[in-house]
């Protein structure tokens, strides 16, 4: 986080891989015997794999964290858009790249890595290996979880608007685009 932003009790924070709410704030006395404030938190959206984790961060150290407050709906918007992009031209990505978009705790990153591991789960000519699985699922549940709170929405109708870009992206097939039409 920049520009010396003081956490609070209440405040969301998105650090890699999902959204989290300031819970306590305490004051403990550090190595040098001063007092220096931390910052607890825990996932606002519980699932299997995070219902017990809590994370304290001491004040001093959030601007070399990789945390940071959620988007504005412009950033949001924009993310959201680059999801329904069609490719043009390469449209692979390695499980390495897509790891690395998601570090970057970035939005436009994990749409952007997302997409592209959607286009290579859908194409049926390629393995979608466990690692991409992994990863994919690890995009798709921190952009779900940005997008309900950017707009205060559910986690569900989060997905919908996720998918509904997604399945933009994959043209239909010839055979497709005729059925539902009367000659």
């Amino acid at each position: 986080m920049k520009n010396n932003y003081i956490l609070k009790v209440g405040d969301k924070i998105v650090e890699v891989g999902g959204v989290y709410r300031i819970f306590k704030i305490i004051k403990k006395k550090n190595l040098e015997d001063k007092p220096e404030s931390h910052a607890f938190y825990k996932p606002l959206y519980k699932h299997k794999d995070n219902k017990t984790v809590i994370c304290s961060i001491p004040q001093a150290n959030v601007e070399k964290a990789n945390i940071r407050k959620p988007v504005s709906k412009k950033k949001m918007r924009r993310a959201l858009g680059l999801l329904g992009q069609r490719p043009n031209g390469e449209n692979k990505i390695l499980a390495t790249e897509a790891k690395g978009l998601i570090k970057e705790n970035d939005p436009i990153e994990w749409a952007r890595a997302l997409r592209l591991l959607w286009l290579d789960k859908k194409d049926e000519s390629r393995n979608f290996s466990l690692g991409k699985k992994t990863i994919y699922r690890q995009a798709m549940r921190g952009l779900m979880e940005e997008i309900a709170v950017v707009y205060s929405i559910g986690l569900i109708k989060a997905r919908k608007k996720i998918m509904y870009r997604l399945k933009k992206v994959i043209p239909k097939k010839p055979e497709e685009e005729g059925k539902g039409k009367k000659s």
